[in-house]
């Protein structure tokens, strides 16, 4: 399978932050919102790689030294060709780290079991969301995250650009799991006792919400690491649950991870310990790894799918690493991105998972329908949601 990239508007602006701190269906998906735009200044933070000295596993190299060795036989997973899905629909304004997710018949109206979209802000809603019957036509429905978390701050654009009140262009990558009695959006916004990007988890009735956070802190913050971004759920054996994300050290100068947690069976605490799965070592990842998702290999262990570079780079790519357990160890199967870009879709990241209701594996991402001409040209440049087949894994 080949993967290309997740956006991330806000690259950046976290780098400003840190260094001053006041019909058919094929498809590739991705997307992630224009955030953290401050008076069109781009900084690309430059990230010194060094070594953590961490209480922590690390699956990059086996043993051997040799960077396949003890991965499965029958290769890699394979993609069918890809979609982009209703490029020109308004209600699908730059769909960035775009989740899919099975829903029953009658949320919010719909005839017959469909899907709920969530993606990153796009500065109308903190989480926008769309429901769909058939993967094809979506209709948005009201944000799903319509307040945010006493924690958190609410960050507006300058006057030059518009937000709705209420909203921060900083809430991005949400993830929904359903739990006993419900489902949990997880999603990251900026903490305002830290001033970076952590984790929290909302809970409602309901897959379209509206979610409520009330607790008093993040889930995750790993504030001396840059903060937390991209989580994503992993279910290791049934009644388990994982975390999966990436501490975001390039918006602090240190260096970029993805990390593995359990959670509590309702899915709203963590449990045990944050696990080091992999770091941003190869050379076309740019110092950058991000918007992690997990999927089980069907011969033993699992893949890990992540997006490498900045997102509003020709050079935004998927990678994907292979995992004896959802904690590790990691290591990467081969030097260069699994899905990189092609001229009709550019940058693809945010690539997770789902099955439909046809029992069909399902890979959805976001991308740029044309390459942007710059930095400046991809902040106002929509992504568009991608559909591809799982054809094996």
């Amino acid at each position: 399978m080949t993967i290309a990239s997740r956006s991330r508007a806000a690259e950046d602006a976290e780098g400003e932050r840190g260094a001053n701190p006041a019909g058919t269906l094929g498809g590739t998906i991705r997307s992630r919102s224009r955030r953290g735009l401050w008076g069109g200044a781009f900084l690309l933070v430059a990230v010194t790689v060094v070594a953590l000295s961490l209480a922590t596993t690390s699956g990059r190299r086996s043993p051997t030294g040799s960077p396949t060795a003890g991965l499965p036989a029958a290769g890699l997973p394979t993609l069918g060709a890809s979609r982009a899905v209703e490029v020109n629909n308004p209600a699908l304004n730059d769909v960035g780290d775009p989740y899919v997710l099975p829903v029953a018949a009658g949320v919010d109206g719909i005839s017959k079991p469909g899907y709920a979209l969530y993606w990153t802000t796009d500065w109308t809603a903190n989480v926008p969301t769309a429901v769909s019957t058939d993967l094809i036509h979506w209709r948005r429905v009201p944000d799903a995250l319509p307040t945010l978390p006493s924690w958190a701050l609410v960050v507006q654009p300058p006057h030059s650009w518009s937000a709705a009140a209420g909203v921060s262009t900083m809430t991005w990558g949400p993830t929904v799991h359903q739990v006993a009695g419900g489902f949990v959006l997880y999603f990251s916004t900026e903490d305002a006792a830290t001033r970076r990007e952590c984790i929290g988890a909302a809970f409602s009735a309901s897959p379209v919400g509206p979610f409520a956070d009330n607790s008093r802190a993040p889930l995750v913050c790993q504030a001396a690491l840059g903060g937390d971004i991209d989580p994503s759920v992993v279910v290791p054996s049934p009644g388990h649950l994982a975390l999966v994300w990436k501490n975001d050290g390039n918006a602090s100068g240190a260096p970029v991870s993805i990390w593995e947690q359990p959670l509590t069976p309702d899915g709203r605490a963590t449990t045990g310990v944050a696990v080091r799965l992999l770091g941003a070592n190869q050379a076309w990842e740019h110092h950058i790894i991000e918007g992690p998702s997990m999927l089980a290999d069907t011969k033993g262990g699992w893949w890990l799918f992540y997006s490498g570079g900045t997102w509003q780079s020709n050079t935004y790519d998927t990678g994907v690493a292979w995992c004896a357990t959802v904690s590790g160890p990691c290591r990467e199967p081969m030097a260069k991105p699994l899905l990189a870009s092609v001229a009709t879709a550019v940058s693809p990241g945010g690539l997770d998972t789902f099955v439909d209701h046809q029992g069909r594996l399902w890979a959805a991402y976001s991308a740029f329908p044309s390459p942007p001409a710059d930095a400046r040209a991809a902040m106002a440049s929509p992504r568009v949601l991608e559909l591809a087949r799982v054809l094996s894994h």
